[in-house]
């Protein structure tokens, strides 16, 4: 009997901005052994996130690449627009990082998903995490209680 992987989705209610939140996670990135895609809606917010991870640590810039770019093997994070499906997508990346302002519709290709809305858009609740976990995902759930602090829920 074969097995199929369970995807792995985790939601993440977020009150700071999106892109501090994305700062200290690609800081944890780049001393890991895991490698991400980092999705957005559109040209204009990558390009301006793409802006910011180079310049926002005084003496210090944060290693990425934007999808089009060649991709070396010590490359962690590489930002995108559009529809993650259309990603000519490289093995050692298994890892989907959402931005709040992209929809997803179906779940597939990425074995883990990190899922980020605003917590003002109340997005995500115990309903659909209970509907989702039966639609055999494994579901975490985590609130931002205070800037970058989280708890699971």
């Amino acid at each position: 009997m074969v097995s199929k992987i369970k995807i792995t989705l985790n939601f993440y209610s977020i009150s700071s901005n999106f892109n501090d939140v994305l700062l200290k996670l690609c800081n944890k990135i780049v001393y890991s052994d895991e490698s991400f895609y980092v999705n957005f809606d559109k040209s204009d917010t990558k390009k301006n996130v793409d802006k910011f991870l180079w310049i926002s640590q005084r003496n210090n810039f944060l290693p990425h690449k934007t999808y089009g770019e060649k991709i070396l093997k010590k490359d962690k994070i590489i930002l995108f627009d559009g529809c993650y499906k259309k990603l000519q997508r490289n093995e050692r990346f298994n890892t989907l990082i959402v931005s709040p302002c992209v929809k997803i519709k179906k779940f597939e290709i990425f074995k883990k998903f990190l899922i980020f809305s605003y917590t003002k858009q109340n997005l995500f609740n115990s309903k659909i995490k209970n509907d989702i976990s039966k639609s055999n995902f494994i579901v975490n759930w985590y609130e931002e209680l205070s800037p970058l602090k989280w708890k699971k829920i």
